[in-house]
């Protein structure tokens, strides 16, 4: 008992000192090992791109208005259904299926052509010179009357089932594959995140990071994105990348611009 007292009270006073250690912090950040995304940290912000589908939502949301207007005031045609008990229903006038097309036509064109800024107007303005030329051509009278025989009627069952499969895609897309990626940007640095795979990419300091704000699209940011933007980040050391279509841009922007505000005066 002589012997193994004192090495079991030095024992006893390894626990103790051990226990008055502080447990040591767990990481908050795994590069390798974590799937799941970190909880947000105070002065952080997580920033999501996505695709030009998100400018798509105006189709299949006209696309059930011009349904309904159908049901509402269409003419049924038994000779096209499949049994005479069923209709299919058209509506009488060729011009809701003209502004439909029309509708998708213009959102092709204005989601992949680019006019940011004072752009934007100049196209308005050629448009309108073309507009006003084309009137001025001689036999154009005839031309239009020739339209005016064009006939395109869309049913019911048309409507409701483009709209209904082009609204699933878009909320699978926009929800779910367009945030398997983002950027969380936070005042020491800008991590790029995945959902999938490698779940953190490379980080960035954010000492000496420009974050500037592309002009915006008068069609897509403004008319059908409700204030998106795409935004240009430079880093001091390292290659320039690009964020774009991001919702709340506004907002985005207020807050890196106090988060790098924040860290240039903390760095002083």
């Amino acid at each position: 008992m002589a012997v193994t007292a004192p090495s079991t009270a030095a024992q006893d006073g390894a626990r103790i000192e051990d226990a008055r250690k502080p447990a040591p912090a767990a990481p908050q950040d795994q590069p390798a090992g974590r799937h799941r995304r970190a909880p947000l940290r105070e002065g952080e912000v997580r920033v999501f791109q996505h695709s030009n589908l998100l400018y798509w939502w105006v189709v299949w949301v006209y696309g059930f208005v011009c349904a309904a207007i159908t049901y509402l005031g269409g003419i049924g045609i038994r000779e096209l259904a499949a049994s005479e008990e069923k209709a299919i229903l058209f509506h009488r006038s060729p011009w809701l299926g003209i502004s439909f097309i029309a509708l998708i036509l213009f959102v092709v064109v204005f989601t992949n052509v680019r006019a940011r800024g004072i752009y934007s107007f100049v196209l308005l303005l050629v448009a309108g010179g073309l507009v006003w030329g084309a009137s001025r051509i001689p036999g154009i009278g005839t031309v239009l009357d020739w339209a005016a025989l064009l006939r395109i009627h869309l049913n019911l069952a048309f409507y409701l089932t483009f709209s209904t499969a082009l609204m699933l895609i878009w909320f699978f897309v926009i929800v779910l594959v367009d945030r398997f990626t983002w950027w969380r940007f936070s005042p020491g640095q800008v991590i790029e995140e995945h959902r999938i795979g490698q779940a953190t990419g490379h980080a960035v300091n954010t000492e000496g990071m420009i974050i500037r704000r592309l002009p915006d699209d008068l069609f897509r940011h403004r008319l059908l994105g409700f204030g998106t933007g795409d935004f240009v980040v430079h880093p001091a050391q390292g290659e320039s990348f690009e964020i774009h279509n991001v919702p709340g841009a506004n907002r985005i922007q207020r807050t890196l611009e106090r988060m790098i505000a924040t860290r240039a005066v903390s760095g002083m």
